[in-house]
């Protein structure tokens, strides 16, 4: 009998999609159903195009189309989905914006209801209906794409990042599950004496922003103030993060975290060596579709998902959200908007998040009700993770410095300073309040003009 494909073989073009999540800043009242569209929409007549990018779950886009094509035929217009390879996603947006001319929906990163608003539509009137038909918008949503109080984005769907571990590793150490930082810990070197560490980013890469930051919050630290301006790196509750990721490093990880990109990760734990690591559920997903093994075993018997760890301020998650614009100067803005009341309503969103396998995580709470999250146990973190995920720049909303901090790394590259014994720890603090400290004057000169 032929064995299926050990895992090892397939990381790069399944894990080439990471690079979607890192944006150049340069470049930078009721649901709808069905019964809704029934007659012809003369808001929505002529062609409504779309631009997003290739889903890393081909099966999204397949379903994206469908509900085109339907909406295409009962509105009377015809709805176009342009798919875009991820990496040329910012220039792509960044010509639209200078041209005023292009796509009339759009797919958003993080930064940029900020960085576009004064060239995208306030949809508040939408997105409030959809947050009453839906059960309400997470406030990280909310935070994302409100700017100048109003909507400037419809949250779409994020990547959320639990933990992955490998329960038949887990259960060979006696442990069953990890709540806190110090178990996560103390496993860890276990873990690791057994020749199995634990492994996540501690570099300059996407994933690690994500991991980095979600430390920092729950042992008490942060990058700014509420005031969202004010840096407030330099404290006690830092040095605490930085202290125990140091001790974790040593003690329980892979030293080669230092130097991952944003797969590394996931080859860790699909090799065999891995035992726990932090990322999106990808891992699993592809585990799945392409029936790979971890030491002649299904990948996906062994693999699991927890909530990341509670520190003494708390619990937090971090994640990379996905965002729908509508431009200022869109040809057919109406008909935007009636797609998208369409792509929203709860038959069709349902539909979308199960075309996406567990890969799309919904920023509109009714939808964590949708069976994908109930059919699989490995996905039971899903329904929980939305409460305790936050942006980079909490406490303070996300802004296009915010942005820029992150697209620079200064959070991952001040752990690694640290946890490498490159400087110390009150030095890497420095370090980075130094950096922080010059992102953030571009934000008090646009102040003052």
């Amino acid at each position: 009998m032929k064995k299926n494909p050990p895992a090892r073989r397939l990381f790069e073009s399944e894990f080439s999609r990471r690079a979607f999540l890192k944006t150049s800043a340069a470049a930078v009242a009721g649901v709808y159903g069905l019964q809704h569209l029934q007659a012809p929409l003369a808001q929505a007549a002529g062609e409504v195009k779309w631009l997003t990018w290739a889903h890393f779950v081909t099966a999204s886009d397949q379903e994206l189309k469908r509900q085109a094509e339907d909406f295409s035929k009962k509105a009377g217009t015809n709805v176009g989905i342009e798919l875009l390879a991820h990496l040329q996603l910012p220039a792509k947006k960044a010509s639209e914006a200078h041209a005023k001319s292009g796509h009339d929906v759009l797919q958003l990163d993080t930064g940029d209801p900020e960085l576009y608003k004064d060239l995208l539509s306030d949809v508040s009137d939408l997105a409030e209906e959809l947050g009453k038909a839906h059960g309400g918008w997470y406030d990280f949503a909310r935070d994302i794409c409100v700017k100048g109080g109003k909507w400037r984005g419809i949250p779409w769907a994020y990547n959320a990042y639990p933990l992955v571990v490998r329960s038949d590793l887990m259960k060979k150490v006696g442990v069953d599950k990890i709540e806190t930082y110090d178990d996560l810990l103390a496993v860890g070197k276990k873990l690791k004496d057994m020749g199995n560490p634990i492994g996540f980013q501690l570099s300059s890469c996407a994933d690690s922003n994500v991991i980095c930051n979600s430390i920092l919050w729950a042992f008490g630290g942060k990058m700014v103030a509420e005031d969202g301006k004010t840096i407030a790196i330099d404290s006690s509750e830092t040095a605490k993060a930085l202290e125990y990721s140091k001790k974790l490093y040593q003690d329980a990880m892979d030293p080669e975290v230092l130097s991952w990109d944003d797969a590394g990760n996931n080859r860790f734990m699909l090799s065999g060596k891995g035992s726990i690591a932090w990322n999106p559920p990808s891992i699993y997903w592809v585990a799945k579709a392409k029936q790979l093994t971890i030491e002649d075993k299904p990948a996906p018997e062994l693999l699991d998902h927890y909530l990341p760890p509670a520190g003494p301020a708390g619990r937090f998650a971090s994640g990379y959200p996905w965002i729908l614009g509508i431009w200022n100067f869109a040809a057919n803005a109406a008909g935007a908007k009636e797609f998208l009341r369409y792509h929203f309503s709860s038959e069709n969103y349902n539909s979308w998040l199960k075309a996406g396998d567990g890969y799309n995580m919904p920023m509109l709470k009714e939808f964590e009700k949708n069976p994908v999250w109930e059919a699989d146990p490995k996905y039971k973190f899903a329904k929980a993770i939305g409460q305790y995920t936050r942006i980079q720049g909490w406490p303070g909303k996300p802004t296009e410095y915010s942005q820029i901090a992150g697209d620079l790394y200064v959070i991952p590259n001040m752990f690694a300073h640290a946890a490498s014994g490159n400087k110390s720890v009150p030095d890497a603090i420095k370090w980075a309040d130094a950096e922080l400290k010059q992102i953030y004057a571009g934000q008090k000169k646009a102040e003052k003009k």
